[in-house]
């Protein structure tokens, strides 16, 4: 087998250089799409988990209530339970550094006395001791900062450093320097340190603990112990181990991860058309080469093996290159993502992306399994024609039987694709149904792609029957153009399956994109109908944006042209054991200009009853995850202990797909104990100088609160903007998998030109001029473009209904409307016919390049 691969393969391989190389470059394409996508997935998972375990330091379990807080009132009921040792109490979040631009501060308050029991803290200089920690507290602007922080930016001992906190900017002396171990490692060294008391006031959390982190006495059992707690607590916190708080915002990302596994499976698929494609062609170019070994008596067997390993062996060999090159292609997605996360659910501290064994076995797992499913066929069809037929030299003339047993297949795959919604296993989660989902498309698109050689022959016959009834031109090379695709609709097929497959790919990400833009462009104008909204640290409410305290409210609303304030928060929190966020307003100072959208209910009747103090309303995919409806009841933990709310209502809410509970603003506050102010919602009088109240808000209050006074145009663009980022990794895939495809396509063309030598060498002697040849080829190219472009539109336009009004559903619980991205669809079309007569251009240039002599006597 060794001196068959040496002298047979090799050989061939070199002879086509160009096609062996586009080939060995779609694998590593597609395996380095797969290897990317799998390490930033691992990467976001890990890096939660990472940072979670370095803050917790030495806590085996740890009290949270998400950021509604756990009353300070609560630490010595937890710390005297039994079984508990050390009790460390914190506050925790990001402050935007004023004067450095971007520049956001992870500050931990901790009170020093109780902390080092749980945490070891390096410093700087001599040691920390009992008086250091005492002279460090009695100055409340005392802060620690971590070296390389204090280095970047310039602030030693002593310096000011100037943090925008719910308060306004207030400014903090160095009085510490951290060592970057431990904790102090998180964030890439944008880490802070204050006093417990200090950071209540700056994240305006005073009376309140986000977290209290727990270590247990010898010989007691850590489940007994958490569940005495629990006991204590009566709702108002959880309980958990540190790596289940991890798992929870693992969860937050669930869609996320899907989503771009997905994308990485259309490049596999891909990939597969094109080894396919390669193999079969080999097989058919060297007939002769297949027709001696067999006359030499080399069993069927050995050919199948001979075939089957010479693909293995160029997959090998791509693959290495495909994680390598995958390595280098996460390193770019996880700055994409890493924003995106940031933006969407909450800060996170990328670690840095490594290779491990599961991507190794993953690369070569996807290379060379998909090449192996791809040359098994062509090498099976290698071994059922006879010696003799083997040995004859024709060219690639192949059986109706195959277009046939193509087009039953293609068929069959697609009247089953829908059947597959309705025979999934009951009780699956929102994953295994978008798995079904995905599966369903992928069946699809198989179908279709299966019909392409039928589509050929439809399609060659109707441009006969066109060009012998258009006068004046003769068409000559058109209809060459046609016999070189009705001989080889198999082929073809295959090139325009990748066709198909690669545009309709990038349709369903458009379509997708573009029913979500303009879901939530709807959304925004009907949720968001204030003229002005204010906030601090970023435009849009979220993970970036600093809480405000109520302290602006009369100077705001007594500014001239402003009718109506509202003030609005969100807090993430939990349900069941699951993150949702928690929303509020105040319904009744907004009833008069404030609508929402509703997806069961009336939203005006809601609201009242909302204002009123009756229950709450939930969003759509609060809904979808936890089966509630008008009517029923659910129960939050609160600072105040477990709280029953009735549901009034389902509203329209794209801000979290983990769900969310609307709730009036006067109730939280009564119940959360939580005056924080995430926007103020402004609505100018009729004629009101919009420009002139921005102007006063930002002289009065711009500097020191750190303010952003958007628009709503503004923040609708903020908002689209957001939606962008989150796609970039997306965008990128599906370029990837549009090179693969036109690979797929010179590939085609150029054993086309091949096979066709001789008639294109007698072509030549009979008159053709080169410029003819090349226009037969190129016009080729471009009917395979034409079609393959009019073929990946009907897919798209299937699969990205399916994906939007389906799949979306059923993962995030979202209902987006569908909006057909028409002027996109065109340059699909536009861009397949002018990307195919691009490629068809260096096949056409050999072709036309042919000595006539040599072409002639060529086989």
């Amino acid at each position: 087998m060794i001196r068959l691969l040496r002298f047979l393969s090799w050989r061939h391989l070199k002879r086509h250089c160009l096609r062996t190389s586009l080939t060995f470059l779609g694998i590593v394409l597609g395996v380095a799409v797969i290897v990317a996508i799998a390490i930033v997935n691992r990467t976001l998972v890990s890096s939660f988990q990472h940072t979670i375990e370095l803050i917790a330091g030495k806590a085996v379990l740890q009290v949270s209530n998400g950021e509604s807080g756990v009353r300070e009132e609560i630490y010595p009921v937890i710390r005297d339970t039994p079984g508990v040792k050390d009790a460390a109490p914190a506050v925790e979040g990001f402050l935007p550094v004023v004067g450095f631009k971007g520049e956001r501060l992870f500050v931990y308050g901790v009170d020093f006395l109780a902390d080092f029991s749980v945490r070891e803290h390096q410093f700087v200089g001599k040691p920390f001791d009992l008086d250091g920690a005492l002279d460090f507290i009695a100055r409340p602007d005392s802060i620690a900062l971590t070296e390389s922080l204090s280095r970047r930016l310039g602030l030693p001992m002593g310096a000011q450093i100037i943090l925008a906190t719910s308060r306004g900017a207030r400014s903090y002396t160095v009085r510490a320097l951290l060592k970057e171990q431990g904790t102090a490692k998180v964030f890439g060294g944008s880490f802070a340190l204050m006093d417990l008391p200090v950071a209540q006031i700056a994240f305006g959390k005073e009376g309140k603990l986000d977290i209290l982190d727990l270590t247990i006495e010898e010989g007691h059992n850590v489940e007994e112990v958490k569940s005495r707690i629990q006991q204590r607590l009566q709702g108002a916190a959880q309980v958990e181990r540190p790596r289940q708080r991890g798992e929870q915002v693992e969860s937050l990302l669930t869609s996320f991860r899907v989503g771009l596994f997905f994308v990485s499976l259309i490049a596999l698929f891909v990939g597969f058309f094109l080894i396919y494609n390669t193999v079969s062609v080999s097989v058919v170019q060297r007939r002769r080469e297949i027709g001696t070994l067999r006359c030499l008596g080399m069993m069927r067997r050995t050919i199948l093996q001979f075939v089957v390993l010479e693909a293995l062996i160029l997959s090998f060999l791509a693959s290495v290159a495909g994680v390598f090159c995958g390595a280098l292609l996460a390193e770019g997605a996880l700055l994409s993502v890493g924003q995106s996360v940031s933006n969407l659910f909450l800060q996170i501290d990328l670690a840095k992306s490594t290779l491990t064994l599961s991507e190794l076995l993953l690369a070569f797992a996807s290379g060379l399994g998909v090449s192996l499913l791809a040359a098994l066929y062509p090498a099976w069809e290698a071994t059922r024609v006879t010696p003799l037929e083997s040995y004859r030299q024709t060219a690639w003339s192949p059986r109706s039987q195959r277009v046939f047993r193509a087009t039953v297949l293609g068929v069959i795959l697609l009247l089953f694709s829908p059947l597959l919604l309705f025979i999934s296993p009951p009780g699956l989660g929102e994953v295994g149904k978008f798995t079904v989902g995905v599966a369903a498309m992928l069946v699809f698109l198989l179908g279709l792609s299966s019909l392409s050689p039928l589509f050929i022959l439809a399609w060659i016959k109707l441009l006969r029957q066109c060009l012998s009834r258009l006068p004046f031109l003769s068409w000559n090379e058109e209809r060459l153009a046609c016999d070189g695709l009705s001989r080889s609709p198999i082929r073809a097929g295959i090139t325009i399956a990748t066709l198909i497959i690669s545009l309709a790919a990038i349709f369903t990400i458009a379509a997708f994109v573009h029913s979500v833009r303009g879901s939530l462009l709807s959304w925004v104008d009907q949720m968001v109908t204030a003229d002005l909204i204010v906030s601090s640290g970023a435009r849009t409410a979220g993970p970036m944006n600093v809480p405000l305290r109520e302290d602006l409210v009369p100077g705001i609303k007594a500014l001239p042209g402003v009718q109506v304030l509202d003030l609005y928060r969100l807090i993430r929190s939990t349900y069941k054991g699951r993150p949702i966020l928690i929303e509020s307003f105040s319904a009744r100072a907004s009833a008069g200009v404030r609508t929402l959208p509703m997806a069961e209910g009336n939203g005006t009747e809601a609201l009242q009853q909302m204002a009123a103090g009756e229950g709450v309303i939930v969003s759509e995919s609060f809904r979808s995850k936890f089966g509630k409806r008008p009517g029923d009841t659910v129960e939050l933990p609160t600072p105040s202990g477990l709280a029953r709310f009735k549901v009034l209502g389902v509203y329209i809410d794209y801000s979290s797909d983990s769900g969310s509970v609307l709730i009036d603003r006067s109730l939280y506050k009564k119940i959360w104990h939580d005056e924080l102010v995430d926007a103020f919602d402004l609505w100018l009088a009729p004629g009101a100088d919009q420009e002139a109240v921005i102007r006063k808000i930002k002289q009065d209050y711009g500097d020191k609160y750190q303010l952003f006074v958007s628009t709503h145009r503004e923040l609708r663009d903020a908002v689209v903007n957001i939606m962008e980022q989150s796609f970039v990794v997306n965008y990128a895939v599906e370029i990837i998998a549009v090179i693969v495809a036109i690979f797929s396509v010179i590939n085609t063309l150029l054993a086309s030109v091949l096979d066709r030598t001789r008639e294109i060498g007698v072509l030549r002697a009979i008159g053709a001029t080169q410029g003819q040849v090349r226009r037969m080829v190129v016009v080729e190219a471009g009917w395979i473009g034409f079609l393959g472009g009019i073929l990946g539109l009907i897919a798209g336009t299937v699969m990205s209904y399916h994906h939007v009004v389906y799949n979306t559903k059923v993962l995030t619980g979202w209902t987006f409307q569908y909006y057909y991205p028409t002027g996109f669809a065109f340059l699909c079309l536009i861009l397949s016919v002018a990307l195919c007569l691009l490629a068809g251009y260096i096949p056409a240039r050999q072709a036309a390049s042919n000595p006539i002599v040599g072409a002639i006597g060529y086989e």
